[in-house]
């Protein structure tokens, strides 16, 4: 005869975390990005990069704007933020894994960039918003569920 000794596996507790905190979360991860990447964008163009982009050598060239960057970055951060919302009722780690999956966006798109024709500035520029999306997004929401499950 065997008895069972394992506690009950309980659900996560849902997030104390209302919805206009949710929206506020994303907002603040949105700005930061954007700032950030706004940033990346003035910085490489003061170092020579063109932010001209083909999507093959003959393609005719695409110019990389400051109102692309601001679409680029905050759209994909407006969506992860509606996939927080109802990310509240499973708890901290489901808000932890959907921050450890925007990381994983952001750092597995890095090499997009360098699959166009750009100068190696402007591939670098890109690449590096990638990375301060993913890194932002990760930071921000990780932050949020610690202090919504304490």
């Amino acid at each position: 005869m065997s008895t069972d000794t394992s506690a009950p596996a309980r659900p996560a507790a849902p997030l104390r975390v209302s919805a206009a905190t949710t929206w506020r979360t994303g907002l603040v991860a949105a700005g930061v990005a954007l700032v950030a990447n706004l940033l990346v964008l003035v910085v490489s163009r003061a170092l020579g990069a063109d932010h001209l982009v083909r999507q093959t050598p003959d393609a005719a060239a695409s110019e990389v704007t400051f109102v692309m960057v601001v679409v680029m970055t905050v759209v994909p951060l407006l969506v992860a933020t509606a996939l927080l919302l109802p990310l509240r009722r499973w708890g901290a780690r489901a808000w932890r894994t959907l921050a450890a999956v925007g990381l994983a966006l952001g750092l597995l798109t890095v090499p997009m960039p360098f699959a166009v024709d750009a100068t190696t500035g402007t591939q670098v520029g890109l690449a590096l918003m990638h990375v301060v999306v993913g890194v932002v997004w990760f930071v921000l929401v990780r932050r949020a569920a610690s202090a919504a499950s304490r």
